[in-house]
């Protein structure tokens, strides 16, 4: 047997029926897996967290905080663990195995780590072919070669699969891009603002190119909107089948 342990997104409450990943869990068979707690960790982006404190923490304390949860909930496991991470706890993960890729938590053993729409996600993973860009935040560093893993993007999630020269990434300047459009920064609004504004250059040389600077701007518009109005970052992952294929994978493998 082996557990899963479960790191939520940015606003889930700890342990909800409702949140993201239980469309991954509830599909796994339980001949071969037990489901673990959600590891304890603030998964908030300053007011955006499950107790709606306006004075939560930010992204980077929370990711820190999910880093050392996330190991002392490994060491409690009674069996074999597996990891899934959802957006700000797929963050969680990443530090976490590029850490284990330092030689750091030497006693915390995995047999393999699947992230949902990773802000860190690195250009060419995922479950799927062709996946596009790659995560908002940039892309990770190494992971341990001894650890199964698996990548699963939306390739229309501007939050994991974000075109490289995307004006989204340079829209905030004190906190990251994945956490100013948690926080609202991404509006319908701004996406107007970027559809009327997208020859603006965001490169000293856009006029080289001008053709391709408005069809970054149009692209980044579209973004947005998609995580807005469509769901691309969270309910698309449910609705096109991403969880299930997830699940059949691990399935398959444990």
């Amino acid at each position: 047997m082996i557990t899963v342990l479960t790191c939520r997104g940015t606003g889930e409450p700890l342990g909800a029926s409702t949140n993201l990943l239980t469309a991954v869990t509830r599909r796994l068979d339980p001949d071969k897996y037990v489901l673990g707690p959600d590891v304890d960790y603030p998964a908030s982006v300053g007011p955006i967290n499950p107790r709606r404190d306006l004075g939560g923490c930010s992204e980077r304390q929370s990711v820190e905080v999910g880093v050392v949860a996330l190991a002392a909930a490994i060491r409690r496991a009674p069996t074999k663990v597996g990891l899934l991470g959802y957006s700000l706890g797929a963050q969680v993960l990443t530090r976490f195995l590029e850490a284990k890729a330092r030689g750091e938590f030497p006693d915390c053993e995995l047999v393999w780590s699947a992230t949902i729409a990773n802000p860190l996600r690195r250009e060419g993973d995922s479950i799927d072919p062709s996946p596009t860009g790659f995560g908002i935040n940039g892309q990770r560093g190494e992971w341990p070669g001894d650890i199964f893993t698996w990548e699963v993007a939306c390739p229309l999630d501007p939050i994991t699969s974000c075109p490289a020269d995307s004006p989204l990434r340079n829209l905030a300047d004190a906190v990251s891009a994945f956490g100013f459009a948690e926080l609202g920064g991404w509006s319908l609004d701004l996406a107007d603002r970027l559809r009327r504004n997208r020859w603006q250059p965001n490169r000293i040389e856009w006029w080289r190119h001008p053709m391709h600077a408005w069809d970054q701007w149009s692209r980044a518009a579209a973004l947005i909107e998609g995580y807005l109005l469509a769901g691309t970052h969270t309910t698309a992952y449910i609705d096109n089948g991403y969880c299930a294929r997830l699940a059949a994978i691990l399935d398959a493998h444990g």
